[in-house]
């Protein structure tokens, strides 16, 4: 009964947000699609970064056991923790991205102010964090003490590929081997770090090179 409790909370705010993405994407296909960004589109992000923040936020107000120690960087790590989080961050560095996301919009010759990228970046770093604070914290622990760890991370793989569904079909499908790669992460070092790092990382190769060309250049000299 405790445990039904916390998942109920989880689920409504994870149904929010899944309704919520596909109501922006119905009104705009393809907004939250990894690729070019459109200056046009950044003022509609802002808005569902921020309600999403908050419903991923609102389910610790539910519970006095949320697993905070998750936020923790772990005070040691061993030599095959360090090797495999570091190949896993080579192989998403190296990864062709722009081939899985070939054939997004391309941005327009819009240049942002900076007080409108600084937003927008801020926006994306906390939604980032929260995101995964979300799933590979509340989620996959809730989850874990329901079903048991390894149900717990099959569901909450197939969660993460669902919130998706609105998406190209290559990311979607991407997100399962992803989505069980940070969730073995989480467990292993347990704390969210690696997951936050892991997706931080995805984030900056494919929208910094792009985000460049709505920059001018007196300003990317400022950067």
């Amino acid at each position: 009964m405790k445990i039904t409790i916390l998942i109920l909370p989880l689920m409504i705010s994870y149904t929010v947000i899944l309704l919520t993405t596909g109501w922006v994407n119905k009104i705009k296909p393809g907004i939250t699609t990894y690729g070019e960004p459109q200056p046009a589109n950044f003022k509609m992000l802002n808005y569902l970064h921020a309600i999403s923040i908050l419903m991923m936020i609102l389910p610790v107000l539910t519970t006095a056991s949320a697993p905070f120690f998750l936020l923790s960087f772990p005070d040691k790590i061993n030599l095959g923790q360090t090797i495999a989080f570091l190949a896993c961050f080579g192989i998403i560095g190296f990864f062709p991205w722009k081939k899985m996301y070939q054939g997004d919009q391309k941005t327009d010759n819009t240049i942002l102010p900076l007080p409108s990228i600084f937003l927008y970046g801020s926006l994306r770093l906390l939604f980032l964090i929260s995101y995964e604070w979300f799933f590979r914290a509340l989620l996959l622990v809730n989850l874990s003490s329901w079903l048991d760890i390894r149900y717990g991370i099959i569901a909450n793989v197939l969660l993460y590929a669902l919130i998706h569904i609105h998406k190209s079909k290559k990311e979607i499908i991407a997100c399962l081997p992803f989505g069980l790669l940070v969730c073995v992460f989480t467990v292993w070092w347990q704390s969210v770090w690696p997951a936050i790092i892991f997706h931080l990382q995805i984030a900056i190769v494919n929208e910094w090179p792009p985000f460049q060309k709505i920059i001018s250049p007196q300003k990317q000299a400022a950067l």
